[in-house]
């Protein structure tokens, strides 16, 4: 297996990852840099005149390099699309790998989109012979095949900038994949998937969340909440400057008493803050994430992941969002050694999505395709 390059875009860090990945899901790790930068928030670019400088404190100087590399889009630039398709057969037969890539095909009225351009397809589950549910249909014995089927579209300005500023790179291929459906696909059990869950990524500035059937998402979002809008929060209550929040964040634990008091060294001496008031702030922040995670529940007895570097920063949070719920949320990350971290989910997710579109390329991949097929 040759080696696989990602650049992941993050609401405030960018992240270069690059390495090899065995059958057996041993991983090579490479390289792997990360540097913080202005990123977006709402969808637009805080500082668009930089990110191709940006981009270059990331990427590797000379040497050599693959044909392709995978971008992993932001939920900010992405919009989802489900539309329910089926499929009918002559006679009762094998559903093959062609079949759902026919299923998929045939729902995808997005070509003539100019604004957005679809980068991937996925099914949310599958119906044979309009009754049974499966996670997959290839292989099962059916008449027709079903399914609600997920399209994610890219914007279209986003893919054009991103590639002006790959262009010194010489790619040959530049490929796009949400970074957010690529970790809830391969990081989340599939067993999980087939009966729904509902995923959070709870980014520095921006949140996704979905709720995850099969391969798809019945059900998304994105919204400008994150680690950033939690010391916002605190910025606000409290008339403080950014690296007085920041510092008051690492000592917040929302485990301790309302009736604490929280200390910070300051220049003119030291600062207390009544723990109630700052939790109820962080809070306020939290219950908009949680409140999220309830509307895509929608009733549905389903369990909960949580991941990103904007949850992990704030101790306590996980359990203050679980407390609203029956079950409680799971933190998930990248199972990897020395890199399983919650805030590195989204770019272990596009190399897992990058590896299995890659293995699909190879011979003995192409060989397994067909007798799917």
């Amino acid at each position: 297996m040759k080696e696989i390059w990602v650049l992941d875009i993050g609401s405030g860090k960018l992240t270069f990852l690059s390495g090899k990945k065995t059958v057996s899901g041993l991983y090579s790790v490479s390289s792997l840099v990360c540097e913080d930068y202005d990123g977006f928030y709402g969808g637009e670019w805080l500082s668009p005149q930089t990110l191709a400088e940006d981009i270059a404190k990331v990427m590797p100087v000379g040497g050599r390099r693959p044909s392709t590399l995978y971008v992993g889009v932001p939920g900010d630039f992405l919009h989802f699309r489900n539309n329910t398709v089926r499929l009918r057969f002559d006679a009762v037969r094998t559903v093959t790998r062609g079949d759902a890539d026919a299923l998929c095909a045939k729902g995808n009225i997005y070509g003539a989109d100019r604004l957005r351009t679809v980068i991937a397809s996925a099914m949310c589950g599958c119906r044979l012979d309009g009754g049974e549910f499966v996670a997959d249909p290839v292989g099962r014995q059916s008449s027709s095949v079903e399914s609600d089927v997920t399209y994610i579209l890219c914007d279209a300005e986003f893919c054009e900038k991103v590639t002006a500023a790959l262009a010194p790179y010489g790619f040959k291929n530049v490929c796009f994949v949400s970074s957010f459906w690529a970790e809830c696909t391969t990081m989340i059990d599939r067993f999980a998937r087939s009966r729904g869950a509902v995923a959070v990524d709870v980014g520095y500035a921006s949140t996704s969340a979905a709720f995850v059937l099969g391969d798809g998402f019945d059900g998304e979002t994105t919204m400008e909440t994150g680690y950033a809008t939690i010391v916002g929060a605190l910025i606000e209550r409290f008339s403080l400057d950014a690296d007085e929040a920041e510092r008051l964040i690492e000592e917040v634990n929302l485990g301790y008493g309302d009736d604490e008091t929280y200390m910070l060294d300051a220049h003119d001496g030291v600062l207390s803050f009544p723990a109630g008031a700052v939790h109820d702030a962080v809070r306020g922040e939290l219950d908009k994430i949680a409140a999220v995670i309830d509307s895509l529940r929608d009733g549905r007895d389903a369990e909960i992941y949580v991941t990103g570097g904007g949850l992990s920063r704030v101790k306590g949070a996980l359990a203050y969002i679980g407390g609203a719920f029956d079950a409680g949320p799971q933190m998930f990350a990248p199972s990897v050694p020395m890199y399983s971290k919650p805030w590195l989910t989204s770019a272990f997710g596009t190399f897992d999505a990058a590896y299995k579109t890659e293995r699909g390329n190879t011979l003995l991949g192409r060989l397994l395709d067909k007798i799917r097929r």
